[in-house]
């Protein structure tokens, strides 16, 4: 991201969420200094159909041919859950999954 932000790229328009599925919740939190901490696994289908990426003139950078809705896996751990169980959450990472875009009509 930083190296768009320093080419004057920048997105307009706005992701949306098409559609979810929690695939799994561990809430192991036997050694979290080495990470064991409360963990979902969370896929998101994202609908950017609204979504255009310009460079610094206004021009769109978008291929013509991308799909509408792609697929990102979020881990999302809680790495403070014996201070603060329910506020503590943060996303741990994501991954691009190879998927079929969902249908987001």
């Amino acid at each position: 991201m930083k190296k768009e932000r320093e080419a004057g790229h920048r997105q307009v328009g706005d992701t949306k969420v098409a559609q979810f599925k929690v695939q799994s919740v561990n809430l192991d939190n036997s050694d979290p200094a080495s990470g064991k901490v409360p963990t979902v696994q969370i896929d998101v289908c994202a609908d950017v159909s609204d979504v255009d990426f310009i460079d610094s003139g206004g021009d769109s950078i978008i291929s013509s041919d991308r799909p509408d809705s792609g697929w990102i896996r979020f881990l999302v751990s809680n790495y403070e859950w014996d201070a603060d169980p329910d506020g503590g959450w943060r996303v741990a990472s994501s991954q691009d999954l190879e998927r079929e875009p969902c249908d987001v009509s």
